[in-house]
């Protein structure tokens, strides 16, 4: 009893915190974020090499055919349906396994305890994220797929995606690869423009995060980072996972007042290239899900990010042979 109570408890001040994030929110805020938007994208364009501005202006109008498809083929469940949204959330229903031991489980432990629970007394394992996503993330070692495109059309508008066993693969039938691993919702090409044209997602997407609703959230994501719908959607799903069970290591890193008013312009990494608590919280207890479901990510795709990477988490894809 006492420990659900501390649970609710921990709900309720989880629940403030959110609405004191909403209502710190104003229109001035937004504007200002939209500003800085258009700001950082023409610095950004500015600093890539020759035609690189026209080259996003091209990958923002492509047009994906099989986008529903690409989805479908996840596998996911649908526990219960998010209004108004189009793909499913791949952390609900999370993967439940009754053993007498970790070592029985039946797929290999995740390396990182922050992506499960284990209650050793009841013999229950629960992965944070649905059983499709838990069978991709222990296999990972040995995963050489990767999401190719393919235009339909020779203005080269019109295309589709499509995930193959690996590189040479795709490139024998005629595909230009996007990124390693399987296609998913941000595989599209408006969503690669979107990332190339804005190194530093994690602000803004911080600052989408403080809308009340996820029908706000991914609104936000789609306006002022240009993210498409199905890809904004499995961000939203990130954001309000990531929300409920990181909360309080962001809090305990960056200080409340600081998390209230997005203030976390900390170091990310210490001297070790460790992330900070708040950012690996979010890395490892929502990572596998959001890698799982979006497909693209900026290291998958070959992209340069804020947040400081090893050499070897990066996959080299030349993004200019799309229109060549």
């Amino acid at each position: 009893m006492a420990s659900r109570i501390r649970r609710a408890g921990a709900f309720v001040v989880l629940g403030v915190v959110a609405l004191l994030l909403i209502l710190l929110v104003s229109s001035s805020d937004r504007q200002a974020v939209l500003d800085d938007r258009a700001s950082v994208e023409r610095e950004v364009v500015a600093a890539l090499p020759p035609g690189s501005g026209a080259l996003i202006e091209r990958l923002r109008r492509a047009n994906l055919l099989n986008a529903d498809d690409i989805h479908d083929r996840l596998g996911l469940e649908s526990a219960s349906p998010t209004r108004g949204f189009l793909t499913k959330n791949p952390y609900e229903p999370p993967y439940r396994e009754s053993c007498p031991a970790l070592a029985d489980l039946r797929y290999p432990l995740p390396p990182h305890p922050q992506s499960y629970e284990w209650d050793e007394a009841a013999g229950t394992f629960s992965f944070r994220g649905q059983e499709p996503v838990l069978e991709w993330y222990s296999s990972l070692a040995s995963d050489t797929e990767v999401c190719a495109v393919r235009f339909a059309d020779s203005a080269r508008v019109d295309y589709r995606l499509r995930t193959f066993p690996d590189a040479e693969s795709a490139i024998a039938e005629g595909h230009v690869v996007t990124h390693r691993r399987h296609c998913g919702t941000c595989s599209s090409l408006r969503d690669l423009a979107a990332y190339m044209a804005r190194p530093d997602l994690t602000s803004p997407a911080r600052t989408c995060a403080r809308r009340l609703t996820a029908g706000g959230v991914k609104r936000c994501l789609m306006e002022e980072i240009g993210l498409s719908e199905r890809c904004a959607e499995t961000w939203t799903f990130n954001v309000l996972h990531t929300r409920r069970r990181c909360a309080g290591a962001c809090i305990g890193h960056y200080g409340l007042w600081n998390v209230l008013t997005n203030d976390m312009h900390g170091a990310r990494t210490d001297e070790n290239g460790s992330l900070n608590p708040c950012l690996a919280c979010d890395e490892h207890a929502s990572g596998p899900g959001f890698r799982f479901a979006a497909g693209r990510t900026r290291r998958s795709s070959g992209l340069v990010s804020a947040i400081p990477r090893t050499a070897g988490e990066m996959y080299a894809v030349d993004h200019w042979r799309y229109f060549r």
